[in-house]
């Protein structure tokens, strides 16, 4: 059989990269929706303590993309697009795949990857709130987004819900933590750790932030 091959011009191949781009960057009017949200509590929280508010908000808009690239990128959690596909294919949204034995097969190289891929937020959150300066709330923080990005990927079709998973996860977010902690000695980096909001009401702003970003993770 023959075959008709063209190469494609130039013009076609430029919209194709950038919507490949846009999908990578999430540059989505539903994520710039996520950036107003964040900007708009930010706004609420600060509104007596303008001077605390600007660098909030930068690590919280920093914060929101990070979990959004993780969510939909990396870790792919569900969203209504799959659910709508399965509906109309008739078939179950719960697909378990579950791996409850600790390191069966080693320290595999998505181990490590699981490790990386929270040192963010363990950097993060202290910057955010100085509740999370705290080692045991910062390793609570951890343990609870991974252990929802787990029980999520019950509900997706080619993802495993892994233990090792949520021990690589909290790792990660602990050297974050950490790494934080040593960069202190930086003139730049002790001035943000000690002008972290004290307020109580940024107790919960990761926790908003982290909803946030799956809620329209889910409805990208």
């Amino acid at each position: 059989m023959n075959f008709v091959t063209t190469s494609p011009s130039p013009a076609k191949i430029g919209p194709n990269l950038f919507d490949v781009l846009k999908e990578l960057l999430l540059i989505k009017p539903v994520f710039l929706l996520g950036i107003i949200l964040v900007t708009v509590t930010i706004l609420l929280l600060f509104h007596r303590n303008k001077s605390k508010c600007t660098r909030t908000l930068v690590f919280s808009v920093l914060m929101y993309y990070y979990l959004c690239f993780m969510f939909v990128n990396i870790v792919g959690i569900p969203s209504l697009h799959e659910y709508t596909r399965l509906a109309q294919l008739g078939e179950s949204i719960f697909h378990p795949n579950i791996n409850l034995i600790p390191f069966n097969d080693g320290f595999s190289f998505s181990f490590l990857l699981n490790i990386l891929l929270f040192i963010p937020l363990g950097f993060l959150c202290p910057l955010i709130s100085k509740t999370f300066l705290n080692k045991k709330n910062i390793c609570l923080i951890g343990f609870g987004l991974s252990f929802f990005i787990e029980i999520a990927q019950l509900f997706t079709l080619h993802r495993a819900t892994d233990i090792n998973d949520l021990f690589a996860n909290v790792f990660g977010t602990i050297i974050g933590y950490f790494f934080l902690q040593l960069t202190t000695k930086l003139p730049i980096i002790k001035s943000l750790c000690s002008n972290s909001p004290t307020e109580k009401c940024t107790t919960y702003l990761p926790a908003i932030i982290i909803t946030i970003s799956f809620v329209l993770s889910f409805l990208a």
